[in-house]
């Protein structure tokens, strides 16, 4: 799928259109409050994100964790389907990126720091003594502590 830019582009477009339908059946179906829901994504999770969270303005705001622009696997995608073209629209809703300095997937000078500077204000990044992993306690308690501060929408 990483390496097939066509078929890349279709499944990005699908999950775009998945968050937003998750967006209303959580406000409408759950009784989610809708100046509250935020999006995170992790790996491939995570770049989705960044795409979704700038596409979807309803969000309140997006949280990445171990993700980048490109993976050590993919060979290229196409202009509709790179985050560098979304992150910036995330703006002025709350972004937070949280990233392991080991990271073997999501490099960090040529996929990670790139990204970064390209997102808007107001933004936080957090760097973890790890690799490519699912969140430590103490990431997952920096992504707690910023939840807890994104302003409802």
């Amino acid at each position: 799928l990483y390496t097939r830019p066509g078929l890349y582009l279709e499944w990005v477009t699908q999950t775009v259109k998945d968050v937003g339908r998750s967006y209303d059946f959580l406000v409408d179906e759950r009784g989610a409050d809708p100046a509250r829901v935020v999006l995170v994504g992790i790996s491939r999770g995570a770049q989705m994100a960044f795409i979704a969270g700038g596409v979807e303005p309803r969000l309140a705001g997006v949280a990445a964790l171990a993700g980048g622009h490109f993976d050590a696997i993919e060979n290229g995608h196409r202009a509709a389907a790179c985050p560098a073209n979304y992150i910036g629209r995330i703006s002025p809703r709350p972004f937070l990126m949280i990233n392991g300095e080991f990271d073997a997937d999501y490099d960090k000078e040529k996929s990670v720091l790139p990204l970064q500077a390209l997102a808007g204000e107001p933004k936080e990044f957090y760097w973890a003594d790890s690799g490519h992993a699912l969140p430590s306690e103490s990431t997952a308690t920096t992504l707690l502590d910023w939840l807890r501060r994104v302003p409802p929408r």
